[in-house]
């Protein structure tokens, strides 16, 4: 994140929720003014079958060479200090061409192994078929046109730099409560001019804690509904075993409670090789990490006969 007059940084949107994000263009194609297309969200259905309803508007993206859905993003860079409500800088990029580049927490459930929505086709003006998979995100490298603030005027000192996701609220959301992220910054002039640098996130306090895990054991061969208590349990956290021998715990169809308290898993034990006494190793306690941040906590989940 260092330029002379421009702040780059990356950024990524995810969804967390229980289905995929799909938008589709409009059977009325354009808008009244011919510039743009109208575009729709489609609605699966528990049940089967789906309905349609609109989400705003698309327009083709001359700089990234593809069709861009419009207000899906807002970057704001404000200072630190809360109480004052001066924002000094508000950037213009808030259009995506939305699809699946990065897996997130495919630990969830109903997330895909694979990218689903993978391509955004180039020099074709009109709307086609976009959305994110359950797990999956959307990153905007520092490198594309609109990954950027100007900062070269600004007072040294640190910063908010917040992303807001669907800031017209045009999108049909499981919670709204998580469209937004937040980093601090510091803008300063050093020997080699302006610099900025990431000073970590703007809550310190959230970082995961552990109450209790329920069961603590399972079988080689089975698969078991764990339930993890704590707080600020958040659904990009990946859970995983490590540290022990023998058939190694693995996590699936992961759900997580809105507030954070508590998620609940499917953890399936393979069985171990060897004939008809298979062994577990010489230490089938294993420890659980919680990432991203490399949380550990030690000797949490024993593996059985």
């Amino acid at each position: 994140m260092r330029d002379v007059n421009n702040m780059q940084f990356n950024t990524t949107s995810w969804n967390s929720g229980d289905g995929k994000l799909e938008l589709v263009a409009k059977n009325l194609v354009n808008d009244p003014t011919g510039q743009k297309q109208l575009v729709d969200q489609r609605i699966y259905c528990l049940g089967g079958g789906f309905y349609d309803r609109p989400a705003g508007k698309a327009e083709y993206h001359a700089e990234h060479n593809h069709v861009h859905y419009n207000d899906y993003a807002n970057y704001i860079l404000e200072y630190a200090d809360t109480s004052n409500p001066q924002n000094p800088r508000q950037g213009t990029k808030t259009t995506f061409c939305i699809m699946d580049t990065t897996g997130v927490n495919t630990q969830l459930a109903g997330a895909s192994g694979a990218a689903v929505f993978d391509w955004c086709p180039t020099q074709d003006p009109s709307f086609n078929t976009q959305g994110m998979s359950i797990g999956w995100g959307d990153t905007y490298g520092a490198y594309l046109d609109g990954q950027s603030l100007y900062v070269a005027d600004l007072t040294p000192g640190i910063y908010r730099l917040r992303h807001v996701f669907d800031p017209k609220n045009m999108l049909l959301e499981k919670s709204d409560g998580d469209n937004e992220s937040c980093k601090l910054v510091e803008i300063g002039d050093g020997s080699n001019g302006r610099y900025v640098a990431d000073r970590g996130p703007c809550n310190p306090a959230s970082k995961p804690q552990f109450s209790s895990l329920s069961p603590t054991s399972a079988s080689q061969g089975t698969c078991v509904t764990m339930t993890l208590t704590g707080a600020n349990l958040a659904p990009e956290l990946k859970i995983n075993f490590a540290g022990g021998t023998g058939p190694l715990p693995n996590v699936r169809s992961t759900r997580f409670d809105p507030a954070g308290g508590y998620a609940t898993m499917t953890v399936c034990v393979p069985k171990a090789k060897g004939g008809r006494n298979p062994q577990l190793g010489s230490n089938p306690v294993w420890d659980m990490w919680l990432n991203p941040g490399a949380t550990m906590f030690a000797d949490k989940f024993t593996v059985r006969p």
